[in-house]
């Protein structure tokens, strides 16, 4: 068992921690929350159309550009997590698993690119990186979801494509108590399960106390989803024909969201006002795989049309049951204290923390006898090609067990700091504000292999097993069953077997031996860094009768120390640190002219960067002794910059009708990419081959964005938004993927939402589209071999009706077109991915008190 030294406490508590909530919620002994930046409160009732009139004024209010996305909005378009909430907004592209909306790219950035704040606070990561799944955030915890695509110098200058905050709820939203109750379930095509139970409550309540208001607001979330998913996989092509693997992949697994906001403010009468917010969400992944992966592909094949040929077949059948949670915490606490007529000051600190638990996962592999039969592969459909598995691999006394494996991972994220802002009224016209800022951020990466071999021949008919059953066109064979695998555990020995850096594994046994893996791949993958940011900016908004400049200067300074493990080749040899400081200047205008009637024209120049990531300038490594080979970070990269620009154009013709356009252009700097070369030095040792990454040459991205909606008198409201983006990046002569230019990496060149809706009475209905163009996705050693993921389209249909002024019920019809997802190498007759989830079908209510 891995001996964790730095580990978050996993959250245990929630039974306890939700009655607490619901008792400080009912009796109202609190502070307060106010956001971070005083915005306009807007009430928000009715259906689709006064949701979408909302959020159109909240994008009119801001001074930067923005789009905003509604919390009644979010009910309407039957999405399950915020991520998919926020795909129905102009230059959003989100990246799906598992059916679901997972990482979300803004204007062609990918999830790393991108800042993500809950109520303007930054967000750790549960992941080895600095992007956010937003796939276990339910949006029922949230009141709204804003996407800055300009920056001002109050904000952080760590995003590229833009920052996306979630704003959870206040008590000020409303005039008094305020309550809401929303129960749903679900049914797929695949699961053909219909208890999928998702629960909200929402609670709000305002008390008059002696010489102020208090206000406490309080959501509940809980959802269960039980996932099947189907894929085919291969894991690379020559020239004409597969050169690696092909799998037939099973999952089955039961998807948990669990989240508690908290949320507290007081504003006092002397106009001094205070808050605390409090954010917990938990997502507890329970999976079961099961891979039939075919291993005679390596062969030189024959090929004739659209079949190979391969002299042998031969196959492993492995099962994976493991249990992954993933959680993120934060808090705030601050006020606003009116200094004079003139000047107000803000304070703020502020926590969030993050990890994600994968060490309980279990892997048993068994391998085929090798059979002297061809295997041939028809390509005729790619995306379903078909293999002639030979009779004697569907039995299973013909499997041996090869190993039994453990892989423990657990990243915790953590990330503390202060702010205090000063607001200072210069003249009638000009508004000085400047702060500091502090960030500290600790971020830690712990990994543990332990493999284990059977000393004596075990088949697979000597254990628990089943055929898993047809699907694309093939018969996915016997697998070991997911209770079976975990059976295996118990046959191992009882003690442990310590590892050279401190970290054991569980012992053997007697009836098996350790694979004499563990030393390379478990102690140089462990990494930890540090990074301490201070920051100070100064900026001025200057508002005249027609228009609205918002400029300054912001400073980041960033000092990064990056820790891991030396592996001699035999054992731990001692930890290694490296540190890696820089300054960032970022200057930014933002101007706002008001045109003639209801027109506005948005012009934005600012400068901002992206961190390494931190997989990317770690100091761990992967090792392959026996081919003499590392893949490890880079600590002395440089961050991302870039200039921005953005101009466009808004014209709010009346309630619910909107017309914009607008321009963008990014000149990057220093992107990262993996370069790779051989007899080079890499962790103080020469390798055969190394891989690592460096900061190439400049990228270019450019685009154009698109957004109208009417709301019509007679109920019906149509919108649309397309967006067009272009990029390319320049890749160095030891760029591991060779010397090009390629397209820039998870842009999509084309997205676009449509949506046609019917609002009025009691009926609420909408029929929504969203589209994205094909994309790269990964880059391999040539063009041939670039993966890209296919241009998907998808339907959902929401209906919604208020049976009186308490009680609405809904239905939903999600992924209505019953989309796959494809992913291929080079052009479509290659496949790398292709799953199926089939459509999904929900029905609930929801009653307000």
């Amino acid at each position: 068992m891995r001996q964790n030294t730095r580990k978050f406490p996993r959250y245990s508590g929630e039974k306890t921690l939700l009655a607490l909530v619901i008792g400080l919620a009912v009796s109202g002994s609190a502070m307060a929350q106010q956001s971070a930046e005083s915005m306009e409160e807007v009430e928000v009732y009715g259906g689709s159309r006064a949701a979408l009139a909302n959020a159109l004024e909240k994008k009119r209010a801001s001074d930067k550009a923005s789009s905003v996305v509604d919390s009644d909005a979010m009910g309407n378009f039957a999405d399950t997590n915020v991520s998919e909430s926020l795909r129905r907004l102009p230059g959003i592209m989100v990246e799906n698993d598992q059916g679901e909306g997972r990482y979300v790219s803004v204007r062609g950035m990918n999830t790393d690119l991108n800042a993500m704040t809950i109520n303007g606070v930054s967000t750790a990561s549960p992941e080895n990186r600095r992007g956010v799944m937003l796939d276990g955030v339910p949006s029922d915890m949230l009141d709204s979801m804003t996407v800055y695509k300009t920056l001002t110098p109050n904000l952080d200058a760590d995003t590229i494509g833009g920052a996306i905050d979630l704003e959870t709820i206040s008590a000020f939203k409303y005039d008094g108590f305020h309550s809401k109750v929303k129960a749903e379930t679900s049914y797929n095509e695949l699961t053909k399960d219909g208890s999928n139970p998702k629960l909200a409550v929402t609670a709000t309540n305002r008390f008059r106390l002696q010489d102020g208001e208090l206000g406490v607001a309080m959501v509940l979330s809980d959802q269960t989803r039980h996932i099947v998913a189907r894929n085919n996989e291969t894991g690379g092509w020559g020239d004409e024909a597969i050169d690696s693997d092909f799998e037939m992949r099973y999952y089955d697994l039961e998807r948990e969201r669990q989240g508690v906001v908290l949320n507290f403010d007081y504003q006092a009468d002397s106009g001094n006002s205070y808050f605390a917010r409090f954010f917990h969400n938990e997502y507890t992944d329970t999976e079961d795989r099961a891979k039939w992966e075919t291993r005679s592909l390596e062969d030189d094949a024959t090929v004739e049309g659209d079949i190979a040929t391969y002299p042998t077949q031969r196959m492993d059948t492995e099962s994976r049951p493991r249990v992954e949670v993933r959680n993120i915490s934060s808090a705030q606490f601050g006020g606003e204290f009116q200094l004079s007529e003139r000047s107000t000051l803000k304070a703020e600190i502020f926590g969030s923390q993050a990890e994600q638990d994968d060490t309980d996962k279990w892997n048993a592999i068994y391998r085929s006898i090798e059979l002297d039969t061809p295997m041939t592969y028809d390509n005729s459909d790619p995306k379903k090609p078909v293999l002639n598995y030979a009779d004697e691999l569907y039995d299973p006394q013909n499997y041996f067990l090869k190993a039994l494996e453990s892989e423990t991972a657990l990243s915790t994220d953590r990330d503390f700091g202060l702010r205090v802002d000063m607001d200072l009224a210069l003249n009638d016209v000009t508004e000085l504000q400047y702060g500091i800022k502090y960030r500290q951020r600790d971020k830690d990466n712990d990994f543990n292999f332990c493999g284990y071999e059977p000393i004596d021949d075990v088949t697979l008919a000597e254990h628990d097993n089943r055929v898993i059953g047809d699907y694309f066109g093939n018969n996915h064979g016997p697998s070991p069953t997911f209770d079976g695998v975990r059976d295996l555990t118990p046959t191992l020995g009882n003690g442990s077997f310590a590892l050279s850096d401190g970290t054991s594994c569980r012992a053997p046994g007697e009836l098996y031996e350790l694979s004499g893996d563990e030393e390379e791949e478990s102690i140089a993958a462990d990494w930890y860094a540090e990074e301490n940011i201070f920051a100070g900016y100064l900026m001025a908004t200057t508002t005249t009768d027609f228009a609205t400049y918002v400029y300054g200067l912001r400073y980041e300074d960033t000092r990064a120390t990056y820790r891991g493990k030396q592996f001699d080749g035999d054992a731990y040899a001692g930890d290694v640190a490296y540190d890696n400081d820089y300054g960032f200047l970022a200057p930014s205008l933002n101007v706002q002219l008001q045109l003639a009637g209801d027109q506005l024209l948005r012009l934005g120049v600012f400068r901002s960067l992206v961190r390494p990531g931190f997989g990317e300038a770690s100091a761990g490594a992967e090792i392959d002794l026996e081919d003499n080979e590392i893949e490890g970070g880079n600590p002395y990269l440089d961050p991302t910059t870039a200039w921005n620009l953005d101009v466009s154009y808004e014209y709010y013709v009346g309630e619910g009708t909107f017309i914009g356009a607008g321009l963008f252009y990014k000149d990057i700097s220093d992107a990262i990419v993996e370069v790779s070369a051989s007899d080079a030095e890499l962790r103080g040792q020469v390798w055969d081959r190394m891989e690592t990454y460096i900061n190439a040459d400049d990228s270019r991205i450019w685009g154009a964005e698109l957004a109208l909606q009417h709301a019509w008198d007679n109920g019906l409201l149509a919108m649309v938004n397309y967006t067009f983006a272009d990029g390319e990046t320049d890749l160095p002569a030891d760029s591991a993927y060779g010397d090009r230019t390629t397209p820039y990496v998870k842009q999509a060149r084309n997205t676009a939402n449509l949506a046609f809706g019917y609002d009025k009475g009691a009926w609420d209905i909408r029929l929504a589209a969203n589209y994205r163009d094909k994309y790269l996705d990964e880059l391999g050693d040539s063009a041939l071999n670039d993966r890209y993921t296919s241009d998907f389209m998808q339907v959902d249909l929401t209906a919604k009706y208020e049976v009186n002024d308490n009680l609405t019920v809904s239905a939903a019809a999600m992924n209505l077109n019953d989309r796959p997802e494809f992913y291929y190498f080079g052009n479509e007759s290659r496949l790398s991915q292709y799953d199926e989830y089939g459509s999904t079908y929900e029905l609930g209510f929801s009653y307000t008190y």
